[in-house]
């Protein structure tokens, strides 16, 4: 199959020697939406004023807050929507809408690595003020290959993956889709995406946040969960600990039995 079934968000136009992606479109009802239509605008970093390039450039301190959804995302300046999404039901984030160089159909996560989602409810209904401060749970984690990573045996992307990148579920993939649990709590979220590229010294940490308020299930009303563990972020990794920072080529790497950072994902 030539994409992903759905998930990894927006980019702007950039050559494929950025090695860098973001996730700035959200998923409904299998619809890639406008970048940044629900997800928070993120500031470029340092490099030329205007070059696309610089608002790829990755988050490398654990302990910065851009790491919670994006550079300067802290709060939502762009003010974007907030998507309706029912409690149970499917959402993705997609990874770009551009041509690279005129090889791909659209931009892609260009490094092996760990893939997450998260929410954190927002003590008010105005999310554009919320700082994502609060607690967070995790509902998502992709380590290894699933139905939804790329098939490497086809011949259009057979030149894009070798042995060690194609064991993490979510390399080159340009989108991916997730439920929300059917238990989750009402009301007005962050929905936020995390790939990260580990390295032994700086690994590089990739995330972004969409706005969402989350309704309970309309036929057969679910029970009202009790999400856990919590967790704050910055302050859910820490520089070194092994199962973020550590040779993502390492040969003796059994993704199989990897076990991904803490927390464990929530599944209502």
């Amino acid at each position: 199959m030539r994409s992903s079934s759905v998930f990894l968000v927006g980019a702007a136009v950039f050559g494929q020697s950025s090695a860098h992606y973001m996730f700035g479109r959200l998923i409904l009802d299998n619809k890639w939406t406008n970048t940044w239509e629900y997800v928070r605008q993120i500031s470029p970093g340092s490099g030329i004023i205007g070059d696309p390039i610089s608002l790829l450039q990755p988050n490398i301190e654990p302990k910065s807050t851009d790491i919670v959804c994006g550079r300067n995302a802290t709060l939502a300046w762009n003010k974007p929507k907030t998507a309706s999404i029912v409690a149970g039901s499917r959402v993705g984030f997609g990874a770009g809408e551009a041509k690279l160089d005129g090889t791909m159909d659209r931009a892609r996560v260009y490094h092996p690595g760990y893939l997450s989602a998260w929410l954190s409810k927002s003590p008010t209904d105005d999310l554009n003020a919320y700082k994502g401060d609060g607690d967070w749970f995790k509902i998502l984690s992709v380590t290894g290959r699933t139905e939804q990573s790329i098939d490497f045996a086809d011949p259009y992307f057979k030149p894009y993956g070798d042995a060690l990148k194609r064991k993490w579920g979510a390399f080159y993939v340009d989108s991916w889709n997730f439920t929300i649990p059917a238990t989750t709590p009402p009301g007005k979220y962050l929905l936020r995406i995390e790939h990260i590229f580990p390295n032994t010294q700086d690994s590089q940490f990739y995330p972004n946040c969409a706005h969402v308020d989350i309704l309970p299930p309309s036929s057969t009303p679910a029970a009202v969960g009790i999400p856990g563990p919590l967790v704050k972020i910055p302050g859910v990794y820490v520089r070194g600990q092994p199962d973020v920072y550590f040779d993502k080529y390492n040969l003796d790497l059994d993704i199989d039995k990897w076990v991904p950072p803490k927390p464990e994902v929530w599944k209502g």
